[in-house]
């Protein structure tokens, strides 16, 4: 089946981001409402899905077909750090295990604004110790993330360093949220052909999510991490996105640092255009795809 032109899928997903993301709404409802909009695309042809937990945190375990489950991704999915839920992104996380080769960890991380600043980041810790504990190796094991998961996987590789833990093999960024500052949420104009989002509903997630927490604490906003002894990037960046700024800017930064960074920007596309990318045509359809390959690359290069 050819794929959906971009610039059709674009146009009916801003009604669609109005239905999901309305102020009327409580963020309850809203994940609720994610869950139905992301029921297609359904993961790969055979796929088990294993609920579980992993530190007290709860999730599931995605195990694509002929995986190798010495390769581990951990996921941290998108929404704000409000919206998202890991059951809305069982098909996205599974097309990248795929694509890796690997079981992939998808937690439900604790969510504003019923959890502030850090909860999410001391959930991510606690699931990494884990799978640690499982005796998963290291050099065998990825974190990545989307939007705010992007900044999440991002604040999870400073505790790792801060509490003197073995970093993962790389840090998967797409489309990452990584400056929750106002300069950043409330200056930056709006990008005029993003569907998602905008001034007013970053803003909104960021003060669901900070409370009165300091947005430029380096685990809140990465944007202003030390990145010294980070694991390698990859790096996806939409050319459309309003958060397009902080995924440029953080792959600079990873080179400025020393870091090994792999970064690819998809243009003409929006801010985690992922999450349909199997139903688009052109080159958003391996967006995922390519993330997984090169995930899985790092994990390999262990052998």
């Amino acid at each position: 089946m050819p794929g959906l032109p971009p610039d059709v899928v674009r146009a009916s997903l801003r009604p669609l981001a109005r239905w999901l993301l309305s102020p009327r709404i409580s963020w309850e409802t809203s994940r609720k409402r994610l869950e139905l909009a992301t029921l297609v695309p359904p993961p790969p042809r055979g796929t088990r899905i294993v609920p579980g937990s992993w530190g007290g945190v709860p999730g599931f375990d995605a195990r694509p077909a002929g995986a190798d489950d010495r390769r581990v991704l951990l996921y941290l999915h998108g929404g704000g750090y409000c919206t998202g839920t890991a059951k809305a992104y069982r098909g996205y996380a599974a097309r990248i295990a795929a694509a890796a080769g690997a079981r992939t960890v998808v937690l439900e991380y604790r969510m504003a604004d019923e959890h502030r600043f850090p909860a999410a980041v001391d959930d991510a810790l606690a699931a990494y110790r884990a799978l640690l504990d499982e005796g998963v190796d290291p050099a065998k094991l990825v974190v990545a993330g989307d939007s705010a998961g992007g900044g999440l996987s991002l604040a999870l590789a400073q505790r790792i360093r801060t509490d003197g833990l073995p970093q993962p093999a790389a840090l998967g960024l797409i489309c990452p949220w990584l400056d929750l500052t106002p300069e950043a949420t409330g200056g930056r104009p709006d990008a005029p052909r993003e569907p998602l989002l905008s001034r007013s509903r970053i803003g909104r997630f960021a003060a669901s999510y900070l409370g009165d927490a300091d947005p430029r604490d380096p685990l809140a906003s990465p944007m202003f991490a030390d990145l010294d002894g980070l694991p390698p990037f990859v790096v996806q960046v939409a050319g459309d996105d309003f958060l397009a700024p902080d995924g440029r800017a953080i792959a600079q930064r990873g080179r400025d640092a020393g870091l090994a960074v792999d970064e690819r920007e998809f243009a003409g596309l929006w801010h985690d255009f992922h999450l349909i990318s199997p139903l688009l045509a052109g080159e958003g359809a391996q967006a995922l795809p390519a993330m997984g390959a090169a995930l899985r690359r790092h994990m390999d290069a262990a052998r």
